[in-house]
């Protein structure tokens, strides 16, 4: 039911049980890794100083990009049985109704924020400007888990972020060139659109 999105009277026949045995069945198993402590630790965890450390080694490695803490980027889900009371909130321009995922994803395809449940109707900023990481950003958590890197021999100490155009100027966001002009802009955008792959190949694409 979670992973193909099929209904629970689809067991009736293979498993001999019903729609209500199956929800509940669900119910439990995610129930369980929510609560279970030994899961909870390990991958339902925001990042730690020493996290954003190895996560950014592993990139200046990876991608040459000192600092990088991962691609932030937004994917929708098709919701195939979505009520028809919730298809005006959550069908958008795909003609079908959807939720959306944003997630923070590195070079290891380890998901490092999620946020999931937003409707399909909502565009990449309208679900930014309601995200937890922009809270955490806002009253100052975030900076709980920065540390100085260097680059171009230039210190710095907040870091970031990649971003695609839509996403809005900020400090912790490092957006791609729309329109390069010059030939390091150029190379700057194909290295940084390749970096962005993680976040993509995170989603399954």
């Amino acid at each position: 039911m979670i992973c193909y999105g099929i209904s629970g009277n689809a067991f009736l026949d293979y498993h001999q049980f019903g729609e209500t045995t199956s929800r509940r069945c669900v119910h439990h198993l995610v129930t369980g890794l929510v609560s279970c402590p030994a899961l909870a630790e390990v991958y339902l965890r925001i990042p730690t100083k020493a996290d954003s450390i190895n996560v950014t080694t592993m990139h200046k490695n990876a991608h040459k990009m000192p600092g990088m803490l991962g691609s932030l980027d937004v994917t929708k889900v098709y919701w195939k049985n979505c009520p028809t009371a919730l298809k005006g909130q959550f069908q958008g321009r795909e003609k079908h109704a959807s939720i959306a995922l944003e997630a923070v994803v590195d070079h290891n395809l380890w998901f490092w924020h999620a946020s999931f449940g937003f409707p399909g109707t909502l565009n990449d900023i309208n679900i930014w400007e309601r995200s937890s990481l922009l809270e955490s950003m806002l009253n100052g958590t975030h900076e709980q888990i920065d540390h100085p890197f260097t680059l171009d021999d230039k210190p710095f100490k907040k870091l970031y972020y990649l971003v695609d155009g839509i996403y809005p100027s900020l400090s912790r966001f490092l957006g791609t060139e729309t329109d390069p002009t010059t030939r390091l802009d150029g190379s700057f955008k194909i290295e940084q659109e390749a970096a962005r792959k993680d976040v993509e190949r995170g989603f399954g694409g």
